[in-house]
């Protein structure tokens, strides 16, 4: 709890608008609820006993300017010049580091810079920083395109970290050729002197074909591919230990199986994680929107193979033609996916409307729901728009389509317009950028480039989500 509230603290302090105020005034930006106070207070002790923060004139906290050096991450722009992310937190911010002064150092190298004040054109001083040292190196796999040269052989680095060609003196140690996509082990960093040079550790293929590009693309940026066998078998017990969960389901979960839940997805969807019902009262004007969210937690311990794996990936990555997935796909695509007709934990938020979209009220439940209906954008709209041949065009289940099917459909492209209103009526901003959707020949190749279709039913799932 304490180390939350320090970082929440930090996090403020370093916020632009941030202006030096006294403890209660920041505990009141912050919201600081009355029973954290106390907490609160002992984070405010310790960072300023740490000399994380500082308290100024008239009681006022402030974070510490830099020192003669800063330590941190680098990230650098294309145009020569970069910034220091710092690992500690400062009244300025990040730290400017002006071109020809990096030290042959690239983005997310870890380095040590000396600090200057410069006075620029309108007299004010500039804080900014040599980097002296490169402490960490962010990265030393890279992937690029093999060539040879005058009897020397060269890989062309994919990106823009590297900028110069790299050095390999032994190609044929993995049976690489020219023209072949290499990952490669970077022994010396080039300089303004020299090249840099390095070994090839793998050969993906050749350069130029689609799925070769792909697994460049993730080797390149250390994404994740495969799962510890301990979080396979976490998640496959997880899996099996699921219908007995459910038989023993007790009072544990608001049981809504008997409510009409439906899904509205892209086409292709693979997995759903998310479904919606609605409901109205004619007589006062109420609406009631049930969003339910598949019960991630309830498979995925704090501390666990699984959650250690997920928090390694952050995120499912999905590429063309290929979905890293941030949890093994017999989770993702099985026991918390909202598939049609089966039971499954979710976590739902039902909130309450008046006929203007008002929020009344909400609350939260843990839920275990059973969708009746896997719809596509284009389906859902063609039923609410009453025509059901089209619908079948688009239908990706069993097409069958009842009238209490379409009440709903309809019911909720209501509620979203009134939403909408509303939200407009309240400053929302409308950007209409429509997604693009690239079309593949059997080969990975792009053969097309379309855009999303504008169905409002797109909306209506925004409008509900947000």
């Amino acid at each position: 709890m304490h180390d939350r509230i320090a970082r929440q603290i930090l996090e403020h302090l370093r916020h632009p608008n941030y202006a030096p105020s006294p403890v209660k005034q920041i505990a009141k930006e912050m919201r600081i609820d009355p029973e954290d106070r106390d907490d609160f207070d002992a984070a405010i002790g310790r960072l300023i006993e740490a000399g994380k923060i500082l308290k100024g004139k008239k009681d006022d906290i402030l974070l510490p300017s830099y020192g003669d050096e800063v330590e941190g991450r680098l990230k650098l722009n294309p145009r020569g010049f970069g910034f220091i992310i710092p690992d500690d937190y400062y009244r300025e911010g990040h730290l400017f580091v002006p071109p020809g002064r990096t030290n042959n150092a690239i983005s997310g190298d870890r380095v040590r810079a000396v600090v200057s004040r410069r006075r620029n054109r309108a007299g004010k001083n500039d804080v900014v920083g040599d980097i002296v040292e490169i402490l960490e190196r962010g990265q030393s796999r890279f992937t690029g395109e093999l060539y040879e040269q005058d009897g020397q052989w060269f890989v062309e680095p994919d990106g823009k970290l590297l900028h110069d060609p790299v050095v390999i003196r032994d190609p044929h140690a993995k049976n690489a050729k020219v023209g072949d996509k290499v990952v490669i082990e970077l022994l010396h960093y080039p300089d303004h002197e020299h090249f840099g040079e390095g070994v090839i550790t793998e050969v993906l293929g050749a350069a130029g074909a689609p799925d070769v590009e792909t697994e460049a693309v993730i080797v390149a940026h250390g994404l994740h591919t495969v799962f510890s066998e301990e979080a396979l078998e976490q998640a496959r017990n997880a899996s099996r230990q699921f219908d007995d969960d459910v038989e023993n389901l007790g009072n544990e979960r608001e049981d809504l199986r008997d409510r009409f839940i439906f899904t509205i997805d892209p086409p292709d969807a693979k997995d759903f994680d998310d479904a919606i019902c609605i409901a109205f009262d004619e007589s006062s004007g109420e609406w009631e929107l049930g969003v339910h969210i598949a019960d991630v937690a309830h498979f995925v311990k704090k501390g666990s193979p699984l959650d250690r794996d997920a928090m390694e990936r952050g995120n499912s990555v999905y590429l063309p033609r290929r979905v890293l997935p941030m949890l093994p796909e017999v989770l993702s695509n099985g026991v918390c996916s909202l598939q049609e007709g089966v039971d499954r934990f979710t976590k739902s938020v039902f909130i309450r409307f008046d006929a203007r979209g008002r929020v009344l009220g909400q609350r939260m439940a843990n839920t275990i729901i059973n969708s009746r209906k896997r719809l596509t954008y284009l389906e859902a709209q063609a039923l609410i728009d009453g025509d059901q041949k089209q619908a079948r065009k688009h239908s990706r289940t069993s097409p069958a389509y009842t009238d209490e099917m379409v009440l709903k459909l309809q019911l909720s492209d209501r509620l979203a317009k009134i939403l909408r209103k509303r939200r407009i009526r309240d400053g929302m901003i409308t950007l209409n950028l429509p997604e693009i959707e690239l079309v593949f020949d059997d080969d990975g190749h792009v053969i097309d480039a379309v855009p999303e279709d504008d169905a409002f039913t797109h909306t209506i799932i925004e409008m509900f989500m947000v």
